[in-house]
């Protein structure tokens, strides 16, 4: 029994140590390590321990907002301002900083500049003026027209405006027709062309893109515009400190006015609407007191421009060399002398026949219209059953 027994607890510790090291055996067997596993095992410690990682960096937050030229327009980025191997001195240069791109008017009037600044050797100060006037002598034949058929039309001025009252107060359509076809008659006679008195304003573009241009090579600022002025604003990228470009820019402007504008023809002005551009120059010394040196100095030299073109078509001896009609002076014009009272008075009565007329209309069409009305239910026989 007992050999029985010591047999058995025999086998029995013999079995239990055959499922010991089969249980070793499964629990240490060798696992091989790949490259995926590394990828897995370090994807799930840098999610595991991301917020513990101390070398996170924080965004800063800045307090102030950047310049124009320092945010990208396509994207909003900020990008740092743009540089260049090249000098103010070169062809090229302006579009090396991203200027004189395109052939808008802004972009126009900077590739000019630089062809005139590089050729000519001017500083830029002297540039501006250059170009400036070059422009001017250009539209200068435009003026000229303007001037003449000006001249043309102050001479049948009386029976224009007595065909336009006419025509305010044509109570019928063929009646305003009627006139309309004799003033249209009266200007074809005399060669009176109505666009010519529009030319000027071909000059609107140029001035746009002279300001724009001007505006943005002083706020890169273009090389040499710090150094490159003149008397008291040598720093052309800076404002006028005495506001000097801007008091004789008024005063020019004031006195063109009183010559009769660029065309030397707008005598027959209201005393009222002369003081009111009267005072607008003078306004415009406030209104452009922040504007670069650069920029009023072209409105500067425009005005002189403008008050010399005055000047000599207002000249007897100049127009008759260049075979232009005489001035006409209209002596029976009383709008002149006007003061502001009777000014507003007469608009005020104008406006008020120009309304009663306009009244009375729309009376005589309702009439008719009655009438037709009338007429037609009289000879068109009812026959109700």
């Amino acid at each position: 029994m007992i050999r029985i027994g010591l047999s058995r607890s025999t086998m029995s510790m013999v079995g239990s140590r055959s499922l010991l090291s089969r249980n070793a055996t499964l629990a240490f067997k060798p696992q091989f390590i790949t490259p995926t596993t590394i990828t897995k095992s370090m994807a799930l410690s840098s999610i595991r321990f991301n917020s513990t990682n101390s070398t996170t960096t924080t965004p800063t937050i800045s307090n102030t907002l950047p310049s124009f030229e320092e945010v990208n327009s396509s994207t909003g980025e900020i990008i740092d301002k743009i540089t260049t191997t090249l000098h103010s001195t070169e062809l090229g240069y302006l579009d090396s900083i991203g200027m004189a791109q395109g052939w808008g008017p802004t972009a126009t009037i900077e590739k000019l500049l630089e062809i005139t600044h590089v050729y000519t050797g001017l500083p830029w100060w002297g540039t501006i003026v250059c170009l400036t006037i070059g422009i001017r002598l250009i539209l200068f034949p435009l003026y000229m027209k303007s001037s003449v058929n000006m001249s043309k039309m102050q001479k049948v001025k009386p029976q224009l405006d007595q065909i336009m009252n006419d025509v305010k107060n044509a109570e019928t359509s063929n009646e305003r027709y009627l006139a309309l076809q004799e003033r249209k008659q009266i200007m074809k006679s005399e060669g009176i062309k109505t666009y010519l008195s529009a030319a000027p304003l071909i000059q609107l573009p140029f001035a746009y893109g002279f300001f724009q241009a001007l505006r943005k090579m002083a706020n890169h600022p273009v090389e040499g515009f710090e150094n490159e002025g003149y008397a008291w604003f040598q720093n052309l990228a800076d404002v006028d400190p005495y506001l000097g470009l801007q008091g004789i820019s008024a005063a020019l402007i004031i006195m063109v006015i009183r010559f009769g504008g660029e065309t030397g023809m707008n005598q027959q002005m209201a005393k009222p609407m002369k003081t009111m551009l009267t005072l607008l120059p003078i306004a415009s010394i406030f209104i452009t007191k922040n504007f670069s040196a650069a920029v009023v100095l072209y409105f500067m030299i425009n005005s002189i421009f403008s008050l010399i073109q005055a000047s000599l078509f207002k000249s007897s001896y100049f127009r008759k060399i260049l075979k232009m009609p005489p001035m006409i002076k209209n002596t029976n014009n009383t709008k002149a002398n006007q003061s502001m009272g009777d000014f507003v008075g007469d608009f005020i009565e104008k406006n008020k026949q120009t309304a009663i007329t306009k009244a009375r209309q729309t009376d005589k069409k309702l009439l008719n219209t009655k009438r037709k009305q009338l007429n037609s239910h009289g000879f068109i026989k009812r026959h109700d059953k």
